[in-house]
């Protein structure tokens, strides 16, 4: 399933659902790096959808989140999915993300 686009103000909500994997990589890369075409000053992603996530998915939003930096924008987690919350954990990556508002 692709990614959604939702506008709200300069916020650009971006909803990721299903896997976010090594065998998703190449789909969701160009959907992903699409959100650094538009204007939108924080990217807020909601991850409350995803079911699996691993490595590659985390290479993923790590290079999102440092492609976003570059043009002095920023990008946080909005809702994280247990899949998400236990891959961070067992990563600890957290700091890399800014806190989520809502776990799901």
């Amino acid at each position: 399933m692709p990614l959604t686009y939702s506008v709200q103000e300069d916020r650009l909500l971006l909803t990721v659902s299903g896997g976010l994997t090594i065998f998703q990589a190449a789909e969701r890369k160009p959907e992903l790096l699409h959100a650094l075409t538009l204007p939108q000053t924080l990217v807020v992603l909601d991850l409350s959808g995803v079911d699996e996530l691993d490595t590659a998915g985390i290479q993923l939003l790590l290079l999102l989140r440092r492609e976003l930096a570059a043009g002095g924008r920023q990008l946080e987690i909005g809702v994280y999915s247990p899949a998400v919350l236990a891959t961070l954990d067992l990563l600890q990556l957290h700091e890399r993300f800014s806190p989520a508002v809502e776990a799901a």
